[in-house]
Formats: C-alpha cells, structure tokens, sequence
C-alpha cells in the first residue's frame, strides 16, 4: 500500500500465512501489548499449556505481539470487552477503530 511501512509475509510448511509489522508510534506499541496481556487472561489456552511457554518453547518470544490474540477482542462478551476497555482506558469503540486500522494498514 502507497506511503505505508513494509511488512513481511510468511508461510509454513504447515500452510499458515502470517505478516510481521512494525508499529508507527510507543504509544500502539504500548495499547497492543496491554490488550494482548488483557484478552489472553480472559481465554485460557485449549489445551492447557501457557501461551508464552508455547511461543518461547524453541527461543524466547520477545518484541512481538500475537495478533490473532487481540483480534479475540471482538469475539468476548460485551461485558468482558467494556471491562477490558475500562482497565485500558478506551471504549470498545476506540478498541475495535484500532484493531481495524491495524488490519486494514498492511492486509487490504
């Protein structure tokens, strides 16, 4: 996309597809980290592992956000999501406007 930063796209041999960003300010740096601490805690993992052990298990995982982590904002509960806004200091509306123009700056 014109006047955006560079990403790099990826596949696995298992046929995942997955993008690398970089984030323009601190600031988002900051609110995607704490949003990805947030709904982790609110999803346990399925089997029963911890999520950072699993994301560190060959190197340790630093300086990288899981966004399909965040992107289960949208699908908590409504209650859930304005209590997780309220401990950010957003409204679900502000969350959910920042989730998309993350997507929507490199995706589409």
């Amino acid at each position: 996309m014109p006047g955006a930063n560079e990403a790099l796209v990826y596949t696995t041999i298992g046929g995942a597809i997955g993008c690398l960003v970089s984030f323009m300010s601190k600031d988002e740096v900051d609110f995607f980290t704490n949003l990805e601490m947030h709904v982790r805690s609110e999803y346990p993992p399925l089997c029963g592992r911890d999520h950072l052990a699993y994301r560190s298990y060959y190197a340790p995982c630093k300086s990288v956000i899981d966004g399909d982590i965040c992107e289960q904002f949208s699908l908590m509960d409504l209650p859930k999501q304005k209590e997780v806004a309220e401990e950010l200091g957003k409204t679900v509306s502000e969350i959910s406007k920042k989730l998309e123009d993350i997507r929507t700056r490199y995706a589409f």
